[in-house]
């Protein structure tokens, strides 16, 4: 089962790097060269994403509050972008500093998972309000965004742009869940 979980992980990531890529493509279609750049990184990402080493671990309680840590760091970078109208730079620049400092503070070894977890919510948070409803759709998006977190734990590891890609397709996912439903 995880292994399945593995290659719809590593799938998701290839559709939101593709989707990125196209994106600029569409935008700019009369240019030659971005459309070779763009074919010639896609291609690159895609061998990159490939040959990468796969190192599988199982561990359910690490993996829930792996969710925890992602759904407070979306709720935090959230409610100071918004509520205190900070901005969501800021806001997810607070957020990950907060974060980052508390493995020095408490020197638990649970504590040591918060900071990467945190700062990928911290990129859920800093969804507009004009795509969010509210809360309740960055709680229902960091849950998806850490069940994508989980699945590809040791997948990508060493590749730029992880936590933001991640975040990324929990919240288009949201977005297109909500938008089918409602």
């Amino acid at each position: 089962m995880i292994k399945i979980l593995r290659i719809i992980a590593f799938f998701l990531f290839i559709g939101c790097h593709l989707a990125f890529l196209l994106s600029i493509l569409f935008e700019k279609v009369n240019n030659f060269w971005l459309i070779s750049g763009i074919l010639i990184s896609t291609a690159l990402i895609t061998y990159a994403y490939y040959h990468k080493n796969i190192q599988e671990e199982e561990y359910f309680f690490d993996d829930l509050q792996d969710i925890v840590y992602i759904s407070l760091g979306a709720l935090l970078t959230y409610f100071i972008s918004v509520d205190l109208e900070f901005g969501s730079v800021i806001a997810a620049g607070f957020t990950g500093t907060l974060a980052s400092y508390l493995p020095n503070i408490f020197r638990k070894t649970w504590i040591q998972r918060v900071p990467v977890a945190a700062y990928c919510g911290a990129f859920v948070g800093m969804t507009a309000p004009a795509v969010s409803s509210g809360y309740t759709f960055i709680i229902f998006s960091a849950f998806l965004t850490g069940a994508l977190f989980i699945s590809a734990k040791n997948v990508f590891n060493g590749f730029g742009g992880k936590l933001g890609t991640i975040a990324f397709g929990g919240v288009a996912l949201s977005s297109l869940i909500v938008y089918l439903l409602f």
